[in-house]
């Protein structure tokens, strides 16, 4: 392992342990993104793809709102597909969303795909971690992150985004062996995706369920909590927080998965979240549209949320999904100095 991976002190991380720290800190899904016009800027030289797989270039994009706002935490800049293509599938994002040339349609494109190994190549994921967390110098904590098995599934097998992923379902119903093998193929991956990231120096990592939500209770019991739960196993450690986004699945579906952290969506009060999962944290749950409306509004929005989580040490200050690309910039540094103004005075 590298010495690269020694976890940075900060509030973030101790409040994933639940250790005293003196602010709730704060940070934002998809912070690095389309909202920022140094990011469009960047863009407008590089297709997606060439930015994830340049290692300079993401590692910029990645400390880009690091530079603007008072963040807690990076998050490094990536895709939850990014090594579905070592695995056996071509993809591409024509406009911007992806498409899988060879999507799995029968046990036997199953069968075909092989487990991904970080150490059969050089992936670019792992040098931009090195560069950031160079550049951090340890000032901020780096999250590493990787798609959770459901949800690549859902991409794998329908090709491209969907509405209600009838078609991923449909086969992991008609299939349940090859289903279980999919999703065997695709946790292994995962874990060893998150583990070289920590080897590269990512001081936290997060599994994104983005789809779970399509799932009822019995299927999520059998599609996605107990492969996200083989991953939490494979990379927990007493030193590296595991942050686990099942978007859309109610708090006490989730309990017993292991994870330090759980991201709670818009939807779920935080403080029933909180209750349901104790001991483990949480992170949330802004509704990212309040930051396209009135600034006030966000910020009330925003102080409610932190008298709901008033006194807990286990929480994370966070939107419940990514950022929007219409956001203004501007009301994204007033709810990071909100957060931390009122955590500061005792929220």
């Amino acid at each position: 392992m590298s010495d690269a991976s020694t976890t940075v002190a900060s509030p973030f991380v101790e409040a994933c342990f639940g250790r005293p720290h003196e602010r709730v800190p704060i940070w934002m899904m998809r912070q690095a993104g389309r909202y920022l016009p140094e990011y469009r800027n960047v863009r407008e030289q590089y297709t997606f793809l060439e930015m994830c797989h340049t290692p300079k270039v993401a590692a910029e994009v990645t400390l880009q709102p690091l530079r603007r706002f008072d963040l807690d935490a990076a998050i490094i800049f990536s895709d939850i597909l990014i090594f579905l293509p070592d695995m056996g599938l071509r993809i591409d994002f024509p406009g911007g969303g992806p498409q899988i040339e060879n999507p799995v349609s029968s046990p036997a494109d199953v069968d075909a795909l092989v487990e991904f190994d970080p150490a059969a190549g050089e992936h670019a994921v792992y040098e931009a971690i090195r560069i950031c967390t160079a550049e951090l110098a340890g000032t901020k904590p780096l999250i590493g992150f990787s798609g959770a098995p459901y949800t690549l599934a859902c991409y794998a097998i329908e090709g491209k985004g969907s509405k209600d992923w009838s078609q991923a379902k449909a086969f992991l119903h008609r299939h349940p062996e090859a289903a279980d093998a999919l999703l065997s193929k695709l946790a292994e991956s995962a874990a060893r995706h998150l583990q070289a990231q920590i080897d590269a120096g990512a001081s936290v990592v997060q599994i994104f369920d983005s789809w779970a939500g399509s799932l009822g209770r019995e299927d999520f019991e059998t599609f996605s909590k107990p492969y996200i739960t083989r991953i939490v196993d494979a990379v927990k450690r007493p030193d590296i927080p595991v942050i686990v986004f099942a978007r859309g699945v109610p708090p006490d579906w989730q309990t017993g998965i292991g994870a330090d952290v759980y991201g709670i969506d818009w939807r779920t009060d935080i403080r029933f979240a909180h209750d349901a999962l104790a001991p483990a944290g949480v992170q949330g749950n802004l509704d990212p549209a309040l930051l396209l409306g009135p600034v006030e509004l966000a910020v009330e929005r925003t102080a409610r949320i932190l008298d709901r989580m008033r006194g807990l040490d286990r929480f994370i200050f966070n939107l419940g999904h990514g950022v929007l690309p219409q956001t203004p910039p501007e009301t994204v540094g007033t709810i990071v100095d909100t957060v931390h103004s009122i955590s500061t005075d005792g929220a």
